[in-house]
C-alpha cells in the first residue's frame, strides 16, 4: 500500500514538474516567435523592393535637374535626337544602432551620342552632324528624414546632392555661298567642359523637387536656317554616245554661326496622384545667362509609370516653349513637342 502510494505521489510530481517545463517551453516559444514577429517587422521596414527607372524626366535638350542615381538606364530623346546610356552604384542606406541612416556617396556615368540634325533627318537619309557626351558622376544622400521631434513615423523626406562633370563635342556642316566652291561647305568642331550640379528632394516616394545649375559653352547651330543642297554632275559615254546625270544632297545650315558662354538655372518638379500612380506629371522651367542675356523657358509633361513604382517611367510626352519673350513670333520654332522613351535595369528602392 505504502509503495503504491509513493508511484502515485512520484508520478504526480513528474507531471506536474513535466507540465511546468511544457508551459516554460511553451512561454519560450512564444517570446521566439513574438521577437521573431518584431525582427521580421524590422527587416521587412527596411527590405529592399525591386524597382525600375533612373529619370527621363527631361526638356527637349536632354536636361533636367532631375536625378535619380539608382541603378542604370538607356533612353531615347527624339527633340535633341539622342540616345543616353547612365548607371550609377547607389548603396542602399541602412539604420545604426542609433537608429539614423548611413548615408553613403555614389559614383556614376553618363554616355551620350546624338545627331545635331535631327532624327528625321537621320531616318529619311542618314545624313548627321554627330554629337557625343560623356560624364562623370559623385553624389550623395545628404539627408533622410523619417521622424518627427516626437518620433511619430511620418512620410520620407530625401535629399539628394549630385555633381556632373564631363565633355561634349560635336562636328557641325555649315555652307557660305561666298566662299570659293570647294570651301563653301565648312565642318566645324564645337567642344566644352561642363558642370552641373543638382539638388533633389523626394518627399512620401511619389514627389520630386530638383534645381540645378553648371557651366559650358553653347552654340546656336540649331536656330540656324536648315537647307539642302544638290550636287549634280554628268557623265558622257563618246562610244555609245550617252549623257548619264546623278545628283547627291547634303543637309547643312545656315547663318551666322556663334559660341557663347552659358549658365543655365533649371528647376524642375515631378508628382504622380494618390488615385492614379500609373500617370506622372512633369514641369519645369528653364533660365539661361547667355553672355549676359537671359533667356527663359517653361514645360509640362504626361508620364508613363511602370505599376507600383511610383518613379519608374516608361515613356513620356513633353511640351515645351523655349523662349517665353518670342511667343508673339508664333509656334513655328518656339513650341516644342518632344518624345522620351526609356528602359531600366538594376534599379532598386527603399520604402520612400
Amino acid at each position: 500500500m505504502k509503495r503504491t502510494i509513493f508511484n502515485l505521489t512520484l508520478i504526480f510530481l513528474t507531471g506536474h514538474l513535466l507540465g511546468q517545463n511544457l508551459n516554460s517551453i511553451d512561454s519560450t516559444l512564444k517570446n521566439i516567435d513574438d521577437n521573431v514577429g518584431e525582427l521580421k517587422k524590422e527587416i521587412v521596414k527596411e527590405e529592399i523592393e525591386p524597382f525600375s527607372g533612373q529619370s527621363i524626366f527631361e526638356d527637349r535638350k536632354g536636361s533636367s535637374a532631375i536625378f535619380l542615381p539608382y541603378g542604370g538606364t538607356f533612353k531615347l530623346n527624339t527633340s535633341d535626337a539622342s540616345l543616353n546610356f547612365s548607371f550609377t552604384n547607389y548603396q542602399i542606406p541602412i539604420k545604426d544602432e542609433s537608429g539614423k541612416y548611413k548615408l553613403k556617396p555614389f559614383y556614376g556615368v553618363e554616355i551620350n551620342g546624338k545627331t545635331n540634325d535631327g532624327i528625321f533627318s537621320l531616318i529619311s537619309n542618314g545624313n548627321i552632324s554627330p554629337g557625343a557626351k560623356v560624364n562623370g558622376i559623385i553624389g550623395k544622400d545628404i539627408f533622410n528624414i523619417t521622424q518627427d521631434k516626437n518620433g511619430n513615423e511620418r512620410k520620407q523626406i530625401l535629399g539628394t546632392l549630385a555633381l556632373r562633370i564631363g565633355y561634349e563635342g560635336s562636328t557641325f556642316k555649315l555652307f557660305n555661298s561666298d566662299s570659293v566652291f570647294s570651301k563653301q561647305i565648312n565642318k566645324i568642331s564645337f567642344n566644352t567642359f561642363s558642370t552641373a550640379l543638382s539638388f533633389n528632394v523626394k518627399y512620401g516616394g511619389n514627389k520630386i523637387f530638383a534645381i540645378s545649375t553648371g557651366y559650358k559653352k553653347g552654340n546656336n547651330y540649331s536656330d540656324l536656317d536648315e537647307i539642302e543642297l544638290t550636287d549634280k554632275k554628268t557623265i558622257s559615254d563618246p562610244a555609245s554616245n550617252t549623257i548619264r546625270t546623278f545628283e547627291t544632297k547634303k543637309k547643312v545650315r545656315i547663318g551666322d554661326y556663334k559660341t557663347f558662354d552659358q549658365v543655365p538655372i533649371n528647376l524642375d518638379f515631378f508628382w504622380t496622384p494618390n488615385n492614379n500612380p500609373r500617370v506622372g506629371f512633369y514641369h519645369f522651367w528653364r533660365t539661361e545667362f547667355l553672355n549676359g542675356v537671359v533667356k527663359n523657358g517653361f514645360g509640362s509633361g504626361l508620364y508613363l509609370l511602370k505599376k507600383n513604382n511610383p518613379l519608374a517611367s516608361i515613356a513620356g510626352i513633353v511640351f515645351e516653349v523655349d523662349d517665353i519673350s518670342k511667343l508673339d513670333d508664333g509656334y513655328s520654332k518656339n513650341f516644342i513637342i518632344n518624345f522620351v522613351v526609356g528602359y531600366n535595369f538594376g534599379f532598386t528602392k527603399r520604402n520612400l
